[in-house]
């Protein structure tokens, strides 16, 4: 430990810090529905299940990943903005959360999607000369 960290007692760790009583574990389901951060969540989830085939077609544990995938873009998003508005982020913490972004997509299907980079010869001829939107 270096010189300059104090010695915690574990015995003496403030009330505020341990559960008083049962532990209760929270869900998306018990959050207040009508805040932006949870809507943007929850759009966020639709998204990719959509993606995936809707939540009919996926385990509980690719909706769990997905889950945590969608909070964790929601973090990075809310980091994002605040770094455009100027505040200090900790882009340790940014990187941290985009890779473990990435991560969660890649293990639910993230995949590439291949568009058309160059015209057919008839899209060609037919006087449109530029491949599909980018």
């Amino acid at each position: 430990m270096p010189p300059d960290t104090p010695e915690v007692n574990a015995e003496k760790v403030p009330d505020a810090a341990k559960p008083a009583g049962k532990v209760r574990l929270l869900s998306l389901d018990d959050m207040d529905r009508r805040t932006n951060a949870y809507r943007r969540c929850a759009e966020l989830i639709a998204h990719v299940e959509r993606d995936l085939g809707g939540p009919g077609r996926l385990s509980n544990a690719q909706q769990q990943l997905i889950r945590h995938a969608a909070l964790t873009t929601g973090m990075i998003e809310d980091l994002g903005s605040r770094w455009l508005s100027g505040e200090a982020i900790d882009p340790t913490m940014f990187a941290t959360l985009t890779n473990s972004a990435r991560r969660l997509f890649e293990t639910v299907g993230l995949q590439r999607v291949p568009r058309e980079v160059v015209p057919t010869v008839d899209r060609y001829l037919a006087g449109e000369g530029k491949a599909g939107p980018p």
